[in-house]
């Protein structure tokens, strides 16, 4: 005995019209193209995020190395020997000298 051969999936769907057919696979097709496109989008904004994260990191890291700069500049020792030996200043009544 043969085994009976089942119709194709779309002709079991619909079984009397093509034009449901037809409509069906363009409907189809436009869904998995909308799909295809907000993954692509979604996949653009997940390295776009780990992008941002990783300069907010850097930046984080520069605002703290620029805190400690004020923080230095904010010291009058540490602005005195800064002076001194950046700028070459001296105090009133002091007699410079070249190294």
């Amino acid at each position: 005995m043969r085994k009976k051969r089942k119709p194709p999936f779309l002709k079991r769907l619909f079984p009397t019209s093509p034009m449901l057919r037809i409509i069906f696979v363009v409907v189809t097709l436009i869904t998995a193209f909308v799909v295809v496109q907000n993954v692509y989008h979604f996949v653009q904004v997940k390295e776009q995020e780990a992008e941002l994260f990783q300069e907010r990191d850097r930046l984080e890291k520069e605002k703290e190395e620029l805190e400690t700069k004020k923080e230095d500049l904010e010291d009058p020792a540490k602005l005195e020997k800064k002076a001194r030996d950046d700028l070459g200043l001296v105090k009133p009544g002091e007699v410079p000298y070249v190294r």
